[in-house]
């Protein structure tokens, strides 16, 4: 059995060995890693640890929308009048939309939706759906009894999309799918889109949903950055640009290598390697994926300190009134995201435990989120000095 983390050292390890190979062995290769908004503050120190251990230097750590963002230079001007920029990624199993707003030249994350199940995968199934339909119409079998024929036609069927996302027409073809009989199946472009109708009405519906969160509309977006490999389908593209009819939607770069190219150019900032977009530097800044919240005990109350969508570092503090009749406070720190209702969804951070409280104390607790988005918690008592 492999666990995440033997995972990401196996992918960390490979990333170094193509650098290596490409530069001098004595280079500390210097990085900036992407994750996504989703992001615990746990799970970024691990990927920080792993991708140190392996020989990395970690300049930063940013959210993905982020870096969409800065491969298009969105924002290098300061400027009085805040910008809001739609990052849209679609990958093969999620659908991501990210609301930034630039203001002054530094960004915030206003909202982020997640649809854990819109992805490129749907689209390459409905292909394959239709291509077994013709099959059987051709052949006079179904197809669909062979679960080993419908792996060959899945991976067929998913060439054909990423044909169908550049030329007119594709072949959909795969050997002995049943019965020693082959797949051989012509799509044009006009019906592969005529398949995709009710995955293009999901498709907008995280855009509605983000909006409504903000209380914007769709001509208060200034700009759409488009990313992932799901965002190569034409009509994908056309249905974003027709609901933000008054935004420019960005897609000149590959949606594929959007969040690459960000990441790199920030590196490249970082390490002072590029004079000319210096002011990215200064101007970025990385913002709390998930919110945080404190319980000054374990039965209490979740109360928000720090909202998600902060920029940091940032610092909150709060009076902590101990219980009655006990002498140990111990607060409780989570992180929990905008759409988990219930408190069962906030994950602990850290506890932190104060013991010999008299009954009238006067306890401060602190919370202070760094720029490296490590957080830093620490309860003191003013009266005697002790934290």
């Amino acid at each position: 059995m492999h666990y995440s983390e033997d995972v990401l050292r196996y992918l960390f390890d490979k990333m170094f060995e193509i650098a290596s190979s490409r530069g001098d062995s004595n280079d500390s290769f210097p990085v900036v890693v992407t994750v996504p908004p989703s992001f615990t503050e746990e799970q970024r120190k691990i990927i920080r640890i792993i991708a140190t251990k392996v020989g990395f230097k970690v300049l930063r750590i940013v959210n993905e929308p982020t870096a969409a963002v800065l491969a298009y230079h969105l924002g290098s001007r300061p400027s009085t009048t805040p910008c809001r920029y739609v990052v849209y990624r679609m990958g093969g199993s999620t659908t991501d939309v990210t609301l930034i707003k630039v203001l002054g030249g530094a960004y915030s994350l206003e909202s982020h939706v997640t649809r854990s199940d819109l992805g490129g995968k749907l689209i390459t199934k409905e292909l394959a759906e239709h291509c077994a339909t013709e099959f059987q119409r051709q052949m006079r079998v179904d197809m669909r009894e062979s679960r080993r024929g419908m792996a060959k036609l899945m991976n067929a069927a998913e060439t054909a999309k990423h044909v169908l996302s550049t030329l007119e027409t594709a072949q959909c073809f795969a050997e002995s799918v049943y019965e020693g009989l082959d797949l051989s199946v012509n799509v044009s472009r006009a019906r592969f889109e005529s398949l995709l109708g009710p995955i293009i009405s999901r498709c907008i519906e995280p855009l509605q949903e983000i909006l409504t969160k903000a209380s914007l509309t769709p001509n208060d977006i200034h700009k759409v950055v488009l990313c992932g490999g799901s965002c190569r389908v034409q009509k994908v593209r056309r249905a974003v640009a027709a609901y933000l009819s008054q935004a420019d939607i960005l897609d000149s770069k590959s949606p594929d290598e959007v969040i690459a190219l960000g990441a790199a150019a920030q590196a490249a900032l970082l390490c002072g390697r590029n004079s000319q977009q210096d002011v990215l530097v200064r101007c970025s800044a990385p913002c709390l994926s998930k919110g945080i919240y404190i319980k000054p005990s374990k039965n209490g109350t979740l109360t928000l300190a720090i909202p998600s969508g902060t920029a940091v570092p940032t610092k909150w503090q709060c009076p902590v009134r101990p219980s009655d009749k006990e002498s140990t406070v111990c607060l409780h720190v989570y992180e929990k995201g905008d759409q988990s209702r219930e408190d069962d969804a906030a994950v602990l951070l850290a506890k932190v435990v104060m013991k010999e409280v008299e009954e009238d104390a006067a306890l401060l607790a602190s919370i202070h989120v760094r720029s490296d988005g490590s957080v830093h918690i620490s309860c003191s008592d003013k009266q005697k000095g002790r934290t």
